[in-house]
């Protein structure tokens, strides 16, 4: 059955050097982006965090020694400056988000809500690492930090995984669109409320990325939540780091936005040119560049993180010191 998007008959047929070529070089330019990331402007972003995490440390020791409203405001108004720098420095979340979204679609919709949730799920981390090793276990809030690096690593297995089945889920897409268009020519049933195999594996997928950015939470947020506990301030902890998580996924967000608009515009240009069968498969094959890719980055992060695990970048921060023994939720 042939698709109702397809162009006239005299429309060219796609040329496949061009638009596999177009696909590479967005990828290969967003990858050299993430890559030059880590030098020059990235290493100011950094020292630009560190100014910040002294001016929340020193926020927090103000709100113990003065509560006030105007103290909740600078700790909570620092907290979101500091995750807007930090989301805008180097990382490997935003390459997977944005490379995920440019080689395999999305809607803007989607896109915002893939951002909110990771940036949530870093912050929920974070509190919860702090939660169960220093206030459960007794560890110092160092000691949390530094388990920091085995979820790094963990979520750059995720991101190998993640890589991979995109690269697989490519290669069988032709097989599925056969099976999807028979499907369509003999209907059996009204089942528009039901999600399609391909919306359920775009779903999945789309789980798969915000687990893989935020299970690694920002070392920043496990200090500051650590601090504010030593000076019996746990819960001002958390809520600044639910800051810190907003002003995250507004950068995270614009990043993810634009990265569907480009697409979006990519594709609309390339529909009025040539026939929808050619364009949809290249589009697949632009899609498991975008696996390969992603799969790259995961195993190349894992293997540097094994050779030379990553330092805290805030360890020369003011240390929290011992653990506090009373519980965060109240009692002595």
């Amino acid at each position: 059955m042939r698709s109702s998007l397809t162009p006239a008959e005299g429309a060219p047929r796609l040329p496949w050097p061009w638009l596999i070529g177009l696909g590479g070089l967005v990828l290969a330019v967003l990858g050299l982006a993430w890559i030059a990331s880590g030098q020059g402007f990235g290493l100011q972003l950094v020292a630009w965090q560190r100014d910040l995490h002294r001016a929340l440390t020193e926020a927090v020791a103000t709100l113990d020694a003065v509560p006030s409203a105007t103290a909740w405001l600078s700790l909570l108004g620092l907290s979101f400056g500091y995750g807007i720098f930090h989301a805008a420095g180097p990382g490997h979340g935003k390459a997977v988000l944005s490379t995920y979204l440019l080689s395999q679609g999305g809607a803007l919709r989607r896109a915002l809500l893939l951002s909110c949730l990771a940036s949530l799920l870093q912050a929920v981390v974070a509190i919860a690492l702090v939660t169960l090793l220093v206030h459960g276990l007794g560890w110092l809030t160092r000691q949390a930090m530094e388990s920091v690096v085995w979820l790094e690593q963990a979520s750059y297995l995720l991101v190998a995984m993640l890589g991979l089945w995109l690269c697989w889920r490519a290669l069988r897409l032709p097989r599925q669109a056969a099976v999807l268009d028979h499907a369509h020519d003999h209907p059996a049933c009204d089942c528009a409320h039901h999600l399609t195999p391909r919306q359920a594996e775009d779903w999945r997928g789309a789980l798969a990325v915000v687990a893989s950015i935020g299970m690694r939470p920002c070392s920043g947020s496990v200090l500051l939540v650590g601090a504010a506990s030593l000076l019996g301030h746990y819960w001002a902890g958390v809520l600044a780091v639910l800051a810190m998580a907003g002003g995250t996924a507004l950068t995270v967000s614009a990043l993810a936005l634009a990265s569907v608009v480009a697409r979006g515009w990519a594709e609309r240009r390339l529909q009025h040119s040539f026939r929808w069968q050619g364009l949809e498969r290249g589009f697949r094959w632009v899609g498991f560049a975008g696996g390969l890719l992603i799969l790259l980055l995961g195993l190349s992060l894992f293997m540097t993180g094994i050779r030379a695990p990553a330092d805290v970048l805030l360890l020369n921060a003011p240390s929290p010191g011992p653990s506090p023994s009373a519980s965060p939720f109240g009692g002595g």
